[in-house]
């Protein structure tokens, strides 16, 4: 085998990346989990309420944020490791229809 190839097998910090990436994949099968239960809250919200529920979007903003970070790290397109080795991600601005329908209007 090529020395580089043996070199990176007996590589402690990729082996660890390993490790990681084997407990954030459980970590997001879970993630997606609650995502798809939150979407069916939401929809059902949506039917009793007529609008999503403003709490939901909130938290959903946060856990899709964090799903994406740890595809980042698995995939290789970043090197931080997600929550709770780094800060939970920042909830981006939320919209509901009625302020897209404001938004139209103005």
């Amino acid at each position: 085998m090529d020395e580089k190839v043996i070199d990176n097998l007996k590589s402690e910090s990729r082996w660890l990346r390993l490790l990681f990436m084997v407990l954030f994949y459980m970590v997001a099968n879970l993630a997606g989990l609650l995502i798809l239960v939150i979407s069916v809250v939401q929809v059902a919200h949506g039917f009793i309420k007529t609008e999503p529920n403003s709490r939901l979007l909130e938290f959903s903003s946060g856990l899709n944020q964090y799903f994406y970070q740890i595809i980042q790290f698995m995939t290789y397109n970043s090197d931080t490791k997600p929550y709770p080795f780094s800060d939970w991600p920042e909830q981006k601005e939320v919209f509901s229809d009625s302020d897209e329908s404001d938004d139209k209007d103005a």
